[in-house]
């Protein structure tokens, strides 16, 4: 059984993991903000009080932070010693930014992490793969909708 303290030996894992929100963000809107007082942001005043959401899907997501932003490449998040980056890019904010940062970030990917190593030593004897019979194209270069198609999986016995 996996435990917390792997996480430090499968570097690999925790790249994949980071990767995986950065590509597709669980919450894209974020929670919502107010500024506290008059703000001026590039050619934007925004005026004290006013509501405020950041998309956190593009910052994720946009090519001005992240080279081949389409590509999956947990590599990223892997330094030149093969080593999982503790220290993150700015862009990197699938749990938020600032005060309003999801509190329980540690939790969910201390959770992610068990979770994603006991599926990959469950099925380790299997083969998955997507199923498009029914029409659906499995391809993870979809930008235009916030919501996953409804794959299906099957799982083939090597």
């Amino acid at each position: 059984m996996p435990t917390h303290e792997d996480r430090n030996r499968c570097h690999y894992v925790m790249a994949f993991i980071a990767e995986t929100l950065r590509a597709r963000n669980v919450v894209p809107t974020g929670l919502p903000h107010k500024a506290i007082v008059n703000t001026k942001l590039d050619k934007y005043t925004i005026p004290e009080n006013m509501g405020v959401w950041v998309y956190q899907g593009i910052v994720c997501s946009n090519n001005k932070d992240w080279q081949n932003e389409r590509e999956f490449k947990p590599e990223r998040f892997i330094d030149s010693e093969g080593q999982y980056m503790t220290t993150r890019p700015k862009a990197y904010i699938p749990f938020g930014v600032g005060r309003r940062v999801c509190p329980g970030e540690r939790l969910a990917i201390a959770d992610l992490f068990l979770v994603l190593v006991r599926f990959l030593q469950l099925t380790q004897d299997y083969e998955i793969i997507l199923d498009s019979n029914g029409g659906i194209d499995p391809n993870p270069d979809i930008t235009d909708q916030l919501a996953p198609y409804p794959y299906k999986i099957k799982f083939h016995k090597r």
